[in-house]
């Protein structure tokens, strides 16, 4: 079941299963801006980080927060437990975050996903916006907006 989560355990995932060798600090929002460039302001949103939960233990996580000058909203983060993928649980985690960008009034939300975990997105409705490239934590991430 997709619940909400607290920052501190959304950052224990993130720290010691997605982000393993990040060498930046991993923050609650990011200054990521779609399609290029950074904008400071996007960290100060108040981000929603969620969980998906079988028997009181976290098997998947993903967050959401506004980019208010770009009037959109990024998901960030999703991750799913390898014991646990290929059952859904990451397109719930979108489909949640897709709904609460749009309770929070976008209409475009948007994510920057590893190439592995591109059949997630589109499964959702997701769409390619530019060609895959290196980042900090992957060989190939590319922008994607639903």
């Amino acid at each position: 079941m997709v619940t909400e989560l607290t920052w501190k355990k959304i950052h224990y995932v993130w720290k010691n299963y997605l982000w393993l060798d990040r060498s930046s600090p991993i923050e609650p929002t990011s200054a990521m801006c779609y399609l290029n460039g950074y904008d400071m302001d996007n960290m100060q949103s108040t981000p929603t980080f969620f969980g998906y939960m079988i028997n009181g233990f976290i098997v998947g996580v993903n967050s959401g927060h506004a980019c208010p000058n770009q009037n959109n909203y990024r998901s960030r983060g999703l991750w799913v437990d390898p014991d646990y993928r290929g059952q859904g649980i990451g397109q719930k985690l979108l489909l949640a975050t897709i709904e609460q960008g749009r309770k929070e009034g976008y209409s475009q939300i948007w994510s920057y996903p590893r190439q592995s975990s591109w059949p997630t997105y589109s499964a959702v409705g997701f769409e390619l916006a530019s060609n895959w490239e290196a980042s900090e934590t992957s060989d190939a991430n590319a922008y994607c907006v639903c």
